[in-house]
């Protein structure tokens, strides 16, 4: 083969590599655009569903009122999904059009196929089959494969299965806890070795709870599974020291600028919760939504011990220094207590309190206690 044939060969591959590769780059950043939009407006119409159900939770709206606010809401934003995503499907139609051109596919069953292979990889689900188009309520997306074009729109929804869904009798979510720490014992309530606002619990869990009577709303079960870390901060230049089976507080050999002692644990609680939340009655049927009203909890939890550390900052000679150890300090390596809660929505103070002393073998058992807000279920 001549050399002027094999370099018009290489240009035919390398440029037509590049177009196609062009070709993908406008495909995606068009999708991105779309997934974007729908993005943006789900998360305005879930705020105005919230705020729908707040006011009617509250007796400001009827049952009647609501369904009718929800039902424009979601109207309002397949509407707004449909004009702001109008371009960008017109777009993204016209280059599968031509893409579709250049392969000469023609048959609408091929077309439909080449479509859907980009259809697929947008972040939003594809149309299910028809369904009643009465009661709308939200909150999902789709997309339409038509001869003409795409079209990107809302589902319709029947608000049966919002009920359904939502109010089921076993439901789940995460939640997030912040709380004082401190340590109490037989001498003292609460350690002074340790600062108020810079000792502090953090726990971060998923939580399910299950209504435990058929037809009553009052009586819940709350169990899960979280990660916890208890802080304790020490007011003077000090921090703990192991001294054989003894673990105790001593005067550090320097000037601190902080010294922090942390335990993590992987925690189970358990707790039974009385829940005051209002039934709701929708076409005859009555539904139990879970710690949307007044709530309050008594439980237990066990635990195990995943990691300690102690953290000293210090200064020497004009110049900052970290003293850093994970080693063992006699810390139990199990946890057990008692915890109690009470809150209204989504919002809960609770307090907690080990039944397990921190160290072992010390003289005096410290038992570690927490009091402060939760937020999530």
């Amino acid at each position: 083969m001549k050399p002027l044939q094999l370099l018009c060969m290489f240009l035919i591959v390398a440029f037509g590599g590049i177009t196609a590769q062009d070709f993908k780059d406008k495909i995606a950043q068009t999708k991105r655009s779309i997934d974007s939009i729908v993005t943006a407006e789900k998360a305005q119409l879930k705020e105005r569903l919230r705020t729908i159900e707040y006011r009617l939770d509250r007796k400001e709206i009827t049952e009647i009122e609501s369904r009718d606010l929800k039902r424009e809401a979601s109207k309002e934003a397949a509407e707004a999904i449909r004009i702001k995503t109008r371009e960008q499907s017109e777009k993204l139609s016209a280059l599968l059009h031509q893409r579709i051109a250049e392969k000469h596919l023609s048959d609408s069953i091929t077309y439909k196929k080449e479509m859907q292979k980009v259809i697929d990889s947008v972040d939003i689900e594809s149309r299910p089959t028809k369904t009643e188009r009465t009661e709308v309520y939200v909150d999902r997306n789709y997309v339409h494969i038509g001869h003409n074009g795409i079209y990107i729109g809302q589902v319709p929804y029947r608000e049966e299965d919002y009920y359904e869904s939502d109010y089921k009798r076993t439901q789940g979510g995460g939640y997030f806890a912040l709380a004082f720490h401190n340590l109490n014992s037989s001498e003292h309530f609460s350690n002074n070795h340790f600062r108020l606002w810079g000792s502090k619990s953090v726990e971060i869990g998923y939580i399910r709870n299950t209504r435990l009577l058929k037809n009553n709303n009052l009586l819940h079960l709350n169990y899960g599974l979280s990660w916890m870390m208890d802080k304790l901060k020490m007011k003077e230049d000090e921090h703990f020291v192991k001294n054989g089976n003894i673990t105790e507080i001593v005067p550090y050999p320097k000037e601190t600028i902080k010294s922090k002692f942390k335990t993590m644990y992987l925690i189970l609680p358990i707790s039974l919760e009385f829940d005051f939340t209002e039934p709701v009655q929708y076409k005859g049927k009555t539904y139990y939504p879970a710690q949307m009203g007044f709530h309050a909890g008594v439980g237990a939890y066990v635990g195990a011990l995943l990691a300690t550390k102690q953290k000293v900052k210090y200064t020497e000679n004009g110049s900052t220094h970290k003293d850093m150890n994970r080693k063992y300090y006699n810390v139990n390596e199990w946890t057990y207590g008692v915890s109690a809660n009470i809150g209204y929505g989504w919002f809960s103070f609770y307090a907690r309190y080990s039944l397990v002393p921190l160290f072992t073998n010390n003289p005096i058992n410290e038992y570690p206690f927490s009091v402060g807000i939760r937020l999530g279920h």
